[in-house]
C-alpha cells in the first residue's frame, strides 16, 4: 500500500533543475565540475529520470546550459560555488548537506539500482584485475537483502519482491552496458562483472548510483560505530542504562562525522533500525519528564581486554558493524580495517567511558543539584548564543 501510494506521488511529481543539479553534483568524483560535463550529466540524469517513469520539468525551447545557469542562481553561491579563471566555468558543492535535500528529490527513482551498485562495491574497491572484482550472484544477493532490511525504514521497495527486484536491475545494467552477466548452461546468472565500456568510462553510471546511497551507509555505518561503545568499563558501577539522546548524539563527535551522513534525522532512523533489530534496548518512563534510557542488548554488547579494558574489534556487534562497512566508500584515509579497529575504534571508546562518567555522576547528585546543574547549563547556552562584540 505504501509503494502504491509513493509510485502515484512519483507519477505526478515533477523533478525540477535544481534537483538534477544538486543530484550531479553531489554524484561526481573531484572537487568540482566544468559546464560542458555538467550539462552533460544534468542531460543524462533527465533521461534516466524519464527511463524510471519520472518526470523532468519542461525546459521549453531553451538550451540545457540557460536551464542550469537559472538553476545555479536559484541555488545561489551559499550552496553551489564557481571558481573563475579557468579555461570554463567550474562549479563545486558548498554546502554538501542542504544540497542534499535536492538530491533526494531524485534517490528515490533509483533505490534498486543504488543498492545493487553498493553491493557490488564490496568487491569492485578491492581492486586488481576485473577477475578479483567479480561477484557472484549469491553474494551479490545476501548484501543486497542486508541492505534493504538495514534501510527499510528510509526507502520503500517494489513489491515484486527481493529476487525479482534484483534480476531485473542486473539486466537493465547489461541493456545500459554498466554490467557483464556471467550465465550457466541453463541461463542463470551466476556471477556479475562490470562491463569493459563502464570501465572505459571511469565507472560513472556506476559511481553515480553509489554516491546516491553512500551517505545513507556512512550514516548507519556511524550509528553502529558509535554502539561499540556502549560496552561499561572496569570503572563504572551502575545498571549500564545510559540517556538516549546522549547516545545518539556521540556518533556525531570527533573523527566519527564524514560530510552529510552526519545528518541527525538518518542517524535517528539508523538508532530506530537498531532498536527494532533487539540490538538496543531502550526503556521509557510513564514520567514524560524522565528521559528514556537505553543499553546494549546482552547478546550484542562489546567486548573488552581484560588487561587494559580496551574495547577488542570482534563479536556479533562488530561483525553487523564491519558488514555495513563493506560497503562503504573507499578514499585517501578512509581505508578499512586496521584504521577503524585502532583510530575510530579507540575515539568511540573514549566517548562511551564519558557517557559512563557522566552517568555514574548524575547518580550520585541529588535532585537540587541535577536542578541546579541544568540552570547552569541553560546559562552558558545563553551565554554562547550572545554576539561577541
Amino acid at each position: 500500500m505504501g509503494y502504491k501510494v509513493l509510485s502515484d506521488i512519483n507519477a505526478v511529481s515533477v523533478v525540477m533543475p535544481t534537483a538534477l543539479i544538486g543530484t550531479v553534483l553531489l554524484t561526481l568524483r573531484g572537487r568540482g565540475v566544468g559546464m560542458a560535463e555538467l550539462i552533460r550529466r544534468v542531460e543524462w540524469l533527465s533521461e534516466r529520470v524519464r527511463a524510471k517513469g519520472g518526470r523532468v520539468a519542461h525546459f521549453g525551447n531553451a538550451p540545457t546550459a540557460v536551464v542550469i545557469e537559472r538553476g545555479l542562481e536559484v541555488l545561489g553561491k551559499d550552496l553551489v560555488g564557481l571558481v573563475e579563471g579557468l579555461p570554463e566555468p567550474t562549479y563545486y558543492a558548498v554546502d554538501r548537506f542542504q544540497l542534499s535535500f535536492y538530491r533526494n528529490m531524485t534517490i528515490h527513482l533509483f533505490i534498486a539500482e543504488a543498492l545493487v551498485c553498493a553491493s557490488m562495491y564490496t568487491r569492485v574497491k578491492q581492486g586488481g584485475s576485473p577477475a578479483n572484482q567479480r561477484i557472484s550472484y549469491d553474494e551479490l544477493r545476501s548484501q543486497v537483502l542486508f541492505l534493504s532490511q538495514l534501510f527499510r525504514g528510509e526507502f520503500i521497495y517494489p513489491t515484486e519482491g527481493l529476487g525479482a527486484n534484483l534480476d531485473n536491475t542486473l539486466r537493465a545494467f547489461e541493456a545500459d552496458k554498466i554490467v557483464d552477466l556471467v550465465r550457466d548452461s541453463e541461463g542463470n546468472i551466476t556471477a556479475i562483472d562490470l562491463s569493459d565500456v563502464e570501465r572505459a568510462a571511469g565507472r560513472e553510471n556506476f559511481d553515480f548510483y553509489c554516491f546516491l546511497i553512500w551517505p545513507f551507509v556512512e550514516a548507519f555505518w556511524l550509528g553502529a560505530v558509535a554502539l561499540m561503545g556502549f560496552a561499561p568499563p572496569k570503572t563504572y558501577q551502575g545498571d549500564g542504562w545510559l540517556p538516549v539522546k546522549k547516545c545518539q548524539d556521540s556518533a556525531q563527535l570527533g573523527d566519527l562525522s564524514y560530510f552529510e551522513a552526519v545528518n541527525k534525522e538518518t542517524l535517528k532512523n539508523a538508532w530506530t533500525r537498531f532498536e527494532e533489530e533487539g540490538i538496543i534496548l531502550v526503556a521509557k518512563s510513564r514520567n514524560s519528564k524522565i528521559p528514556p534510557k537505553a543499553k546494549l542488548a546482552p547478546e550484542w554488547k562489546s567486548t573488552r581486554n581484560p588487561e587494559n579494558d580496551l574495547l577488542i574489534p570482534e563479536g556479533r556487534l562488530w561483525d553487523f558493524t564491519e558488514k555495513i562497512a563493506q560497503s562503504r566508500r573507499e578514499g585517501k584515509n578512509r581505508r578499512d580495517g586496521a584504521t577503524v579497529s585502532t583510530r575510530v575504534l579507540r575515539l568511540t571508546d573514549t566517548i562511551g567511558r564519558v557517557l559512563y562518567a557522566e552517568s555514574m555522576a548524575d547518580a550520585g547528585m541529588t535532585e537540587e543539584d541535577k536542578a541546579l546543574s541544568k540552570k547552569q547549563q541553560k546559562r552558558r547556552q545563553a551565554m554562547k548564543a550572545r554576539a561577541h562584540l
